[in-house]
């Protein structure tokens, strides 16, 4: 992606207008009233203009928002002296400590703009409420501390459209208001936003921050850090030792240790002041006009493995136990870490991915994988991630059907993304190995849903392998397992005597988002060596056989009948006949 592209992405906003310093108006700014485009955001980033964004649209969505701190200019009758790096590192350090997902840069004035990057738009009240958590938390004066965006609507009350307030970028002339790292170093253009790509976050996310502001919401140090006291019980074995270094970061000056556990760690001890760290439940349904949607931020997925799994999806391979699922899951997670083809697909690029082992030996992953490793070479560093049930905590991945589960891989994926700066697809092998839930009944496997559901909107792909029930022609237990699914693949053994090859057919059970013609069954086959190829089916190859026979029969000097063919190849005359018409089929 492009710089300007990524600068984009990061920091959309309204399409209704933007901000820029405009020297020649007596109010030093001026407002465009028509939407920003790429070439907008790049002339920004060459200090051609220097322009800001409005936050919020029409609609009243948000993607982006930020905490204004300037503080460092109360006092109005002394020249203003920017922040020393000495109190920016201060502000790091308590977002670093509290894991606030902000990102810090150098504001114009010399101050500090803290932004909240989103994955997508959200309703802009909903972002202001978690801003004002973060804002309560992290301590500053309310009023030298503005909030972005300002509104939650751009309808006023007599019904007519505002603009709303701007916010200025960062990376004007690509060099200054430039990003920080945690150990205060200033980031490059391309550095600074790889970063803040690296910690855009969902609104799920930041639900468990609501316990950072106390309902008294007074600015007392004891107040604050009994909120965070709260948070950090909720969240932390270690929950006392959190208080203490907290005091010590958060409180100037820090509450005396005898102080700190008659008032906050004591009351906490015998009582649990958390609540639930969720949302509020809705107040409304939001709905658009069609030229609204249209102009909402979503991306058409891509393919990452071609005519087959796309990015932001849900997937099946299913089948018999012990048929071949791991091996075809495997050698497309060996062709996708290499951006290298599979059977009839390819990979346009190389793709990480996360395996969640929950049953073979841990030796059978590195027999099978060898041959690949031997045929293809190592795939780069993190790109193919193994993680088997042996080497986890009394050798058990937790029931991805709970919660625990669930935050436990979805922080291994993150991981991987920062390590790779790119999204993971997820292989989870088995279903019923990984989870105790009620295979028969839909209610039972909705949290799991729920939980690829939400992978799907954090960007991460899945494949779910999973066996079939009893009749082998669908998957085990409840149909409403594929109800959100992408593609369904089943995977069918072929059976032939004699052969050193791996042969099954692959069948489409569902195949949301593709053309017919890229859903027709097909037959593939594996030699142990790393190498895939598309085969012949045991039945197509007899009946290639039949019809060579059928052949000779009429090169015979008295051309035998339908039916006495059907005698001396054991099979029936309506066969015979079908044959027949193929053999006129192919000569046409």
């Amino acid at each position: 992606m492009q710089t300007e592209q990524l600068f984009h992405k990061l920091f959309a906003g309204g399409d209704h207008g933007f901000g820029l310093i405009d020297k020649t108006k007596k109010s030093g700014y001026d407002f465009k009233h028509y939407a920003p485009t790429i070439e907008t955001y790049l002339a920004h980033l060459e200090g051609r203009i220097s322009m800001g964004i409005v936050p919020i649209t029409r609609s009243g969505l948000t993607k982006f928002g930020v905490l204004d701190i300037d503080d460092h200019k109360k006092d109005k009758t002394k020249p203003v002296i920017p922040w020393s790096k000495e109190k920016y590192l201060k502000l790091l350090n308590k977002i670093k400590y509290l894991k606030l997902p902000l990102t810090v840069a150098k504001s114009k004035s010399g101050g500090a703009h803290c932004y909240l990057f989103l994955n997508k738009f959200y309703k802009a009240g909903d972002i202001k409420k978690i801003l004002n958590k973060f804002e309560y938390a992290l301590g500053y004066e309310r009023d030298y501390l503005e909030k972005f965006p300002k509104q939650e609507t751009l309808i006023n009350k007599d019904g007519s459209k505002a603009d709303g307030n701007y916010i200025n970028l960062p990376y004007k002339g690509g060099n200054s208001r430039v990003l920080l790292d945690f150990a205060g170093n200033e980031l490059n253009t391309s550095d600074g936003l790889l970063y803040a790509s690296k910690r855009v976050r969902s609104l799920k996310d930041l639900y468990k921050f609501n316990l950072l502001e106390s309902k008294l919401k007074t600015s007392d140090r004891n107040d604050r850090t009994f909120s965070a006291t709260a948070f950090f019980k909720k969240h932390y074995d270690d929950w006392q030792d959190k208080v203490l270094e907290y005091n010590k970061i958060f409180n100037v000056p820090p509450l005396e240790e005898k102080e700190l556990y008659n008032t906050v760690l004591k009351s906490n001890e015998k009582k649990d002041y958390y609540g639930e760290d969720t949302e509020a439940p809705p107040t409304e349904l939001i709905d658009y006009d069609i030229s609204d949607y249209r102009r909402l931020d979503i991306k058409e997925p891509k393919f990452i493995t071609e005519r087959l799994f796309k990015e932001r999806s849900i997937n099946f391979v299913f089948g018999e136990k012990g048929k071949g699922k791991t091996e075809v899951c495997l050698g497309f997670a060996n062709a996708m870490v290499r951006g290298i083809p599979f059977l009839q697909y390819k990979h346009p690029i190389a793709n990480p991915v996360l395996y969640v082992d929950g049953e073979m030996d841990p030796f059978d992953i590195i027999e099978r994988d060898t041959p690949y490793l031997e045929t293809f070479g190592v795939p780069r560093k993190n790109f193919f991630k193994i993680m088997n049930w042996h080497f986890q905590k009394n050798q058990q991945i937790p029931d991805i059907r709970e919660k625990i589960g669930q935050d436990l891989i979805l922080e291994r994926l993150r991981l991987q993304e920062q390590q790779t700066g790119m999204k993971p697809f997820l292989f989870l092998d088995n279903l019923r190995s990984l989870s105790n839930y009620n295979e028969n009944e839909s209610d039972s496997w909705r949290p799991i849903g729920l939980w690829l559901r939400d992978l799907r909107g954090h960007g991460y792909s899945s494949v779910v392998v999973d066996h079939t029930g009893h009749s082998n022609a669908n998957m085990r237990g409840t149909s409403s397992k594929s109800d959100w699914a992408n593609v369904c693949m089943q995977v069918k053994p072929e059976v032939e005597r004699g052969s050193r090859l791996m042969k099954m057919t692959i069948h489409f059970d569902k195949a949301r988002g593709l053309k017919p013609d890229e859903t027709s069954d097909y037959v593939a086959q594996y030699d142990f060596q790393g190498n895939w190829s598309l085969g012949q089916s045991t039945k197509a190859k007899q009946n290639e056989e039949l019809k060579e026979q059928i052949k000779l029969f009429f090169k015979e000097k008295e051309v035998p009948t339908q039916k006495e063919m059907g005698k001396r190849l054991f099979i029936s005359e309506g066969k015979i006949n079908k044959l027949i018409k193929e053999i006129k089929e192919e000569k046409k």
